[in-house]
């Protein structure tokens, strides 16, 4: 535990400091979305208001709406902490040898694979937990806002709503939980990337792939470049969706795990990203520019 305060966290910490974005992003837009409703004029219906009552409000709707409101939220705030964090993956190596803060920290008793690792994991880790701690807090307070705002609504942002949406927060971890271990070569390429470097690291990122699809076009007049990295990229339509996302008016998508633990597709990006953090841990042990 103590090797854990010591090291670990101090580390955990340089990269919340040096790099705020990673948490005031989703902050800041949470933020938005409770406030901006408390101060809009929307209207429901054609007359101007939506009549509500609990009788002609169908039962299913009290956790639609719920779990509507919380999957919209946690949407939103994923999609701005996945544009932070790529950002964050391809600054975090080249900025330090940048700034040459570099120096500073290998003169203390840590190591290049415990800075690398600890790099990932807040990408991979602690955003992804922050963000889904942070939607279920701005679902709550959302959900409070509309009340005040909307009487209108209240039939449907009772407690029976906002109870059921968190019910649903379980499914929504476990889809996020599979998008980062399908996405954990993409973010170990970044860093890959990062790693290398000397100016531009986007450019060192999205050379080499179009570079290997413009030859293979020229050279082969085939694509397998492009499809394999669109079905790496854009893999929705392949993924394995539980039978139960099906049921009801509105249902968080559930992952099928024992078909996607089968998908040897993940596998063989977990080994390609062990592979490539390996690499990195070695590049930075070298890689001061000094």
């Amino acid at each position: 535990m103590s090797v854990w305060n010591s090291k670990y966290m101090v580390l955990v910490r340089r990269e919340l400091w040096e790099h705020r974005t990673l948490w005031l992003a989703p902050l800041s837009v949470a933020l938005l979305v409770v406030i901006v409703p408390m101060f809009a004029n929307v209207n429901f219906g054609a007359a101007g208001d939506l009549t509500v009552t609990a009788s002609n409000v169908p039962p299913e709707a009290y956790s639609m709406f719920g779990r509507a409101l919380l999957t919209g939220i946690a949407s939103v705030l994923g999609i701005i902490a996945s544009m932070v964090s790529l950002v964050y993956l391809l600054d975090c190596l080249f900025a330090e040898r940048k700034d040459r803060s570099i120096l500073f920290w290998k003169s203390l008793p840590v190591s290049d694979s415990q800075t690398v690792l600890t790099k990932l994991g807040v990408a991979l880790l602690l955003v992804p937990l922050f963000t889904l701690l942070v939607a279920l807090v701005t679902h709550v307070l959302l959900t409070g806002a509309l009340q005040l705002r909307y009487p209108s609504m209240r039939p449907v942002l009772g407690l029976e709503s906002v109870v059921d949406g968190f019910r649903a927060m379980p499914q929504l971890a476990g889809v996020w939980l599979f998008t980062l271990l399908w996405y954990a070569p993409v973010a170990t390429y970044l860093m890959l990337a990062s790693v290398l470097a000397k100016r531009a690291p986007l450019m060192y990122a999205v050379l080499p792939p179009a570079v290997l699809m413009l030859c293979e076009g020229l050279w082969l007049d085939s694509n397998h470049v492009a499809m394999f990295l669109g079905e790496r990229l854009v893999p929705w339509a392949r993924f394995a969706w539980s039978p139960e996302s099906s049921r009801g008016t509105f249902m968080v998508p559930g992952v099928d795990w024992s078909a996607q633990l089968q998908n040897l597709g993940l596998w063989l990006g977990l080994a390609a990203a062990a592979g490539m953090v390996y690499i990195v841990i070695r590049l930075r042990r070298y890689r001061d520019d000094t």
